[in-house]
């Protein structure tokens, strides 16, 4: 396990890598909006706080009318290039949560913080595969039924049927809120609300 001055110094000498961000319409493909990507600067390691480095100033990235955001991305160029993460917009929620039991299609995740129609997706725990039947590239609701302090259920339509998930195994889910652009405008992310965090290395 890396100690704060590791974190920091495996931040500085990779955040250099991380040099744009953009917004995306969906994840599935995943497709970006219409504005380009913004360049990224970033604070020195440590800021704000051990293991992190935060956005050096507020970026705006210009939305088209009629779009809808439904989560940023970082690359490594300002067109084409290689997508380097997947972030939600406008949530501080994640969590890892556990499938114990397929049958009842529930995800237990202690104090998740989750309310009925937020909007998660999912991601593999580190070397691990998403259990069978829970897919990386839709962005799924939050179910009424079963919905627990410490359990919850998805669907792929708000109060529709419970996603089938046929197999055990562990998941990271990220909260994030659709922005819907009815006419044209800016995401616009505050200083040191994007993070490289290193933290859990």
């Amino acid at each position: 396990m890396l100690i704060a001055a590791g974190r920091n110094a495996l931040l500085t000498s990779g955040k250099a890598g991380f040099t744009h961000i953009g917004a995306l319409l969906d994840i599935s493909t995943p497709t970006q909006a219409a504005g380009a990507r913004q360049a990224v600067t970033w604070q020195a390691a440590g800021t704000p706080a051990a293991g992190q480095a935060g956005n050096n100033g507020a970026i705006s990235i210009p939305i088209a009318a009629g779009e809808t955001v439904v989560a940023t991305a970082l690359w490594d160029a300002s067109t084409a290039g290689n997508r380097l993460s997947l972030d939600p917009i406008g949530s501080t929620v994640k969590g890892v949560g556990s499938v114990v039991s397929a049958a009842s299609d529930t995800i237990q995740s202690n104090g998740h913080g989750l309310t009925t129609d937020d909007r998660v997706f999912f991601a593999a725990v580190m070397g691990e595969a998403l259990p069978a039947g829970v897919l990386g590239t839709v962005i799924y609701f939050v179910l009424a039924s079963g919905l627990t302090a410490d359990a919850f259920k998805v669907s792929t339509t708000s109060g529709g049927a419970a996603l089938d998930i046929t197999g055990l195994g562990e998941v990271q889910f990220y909260k994030t809120v659709p922005n819907v652009f009815a006419s044209a405008g800016n995401l616009t992310i505050a200083t040191n609300a994007l993070l490289l965090d290193v933290n859990g290395l």
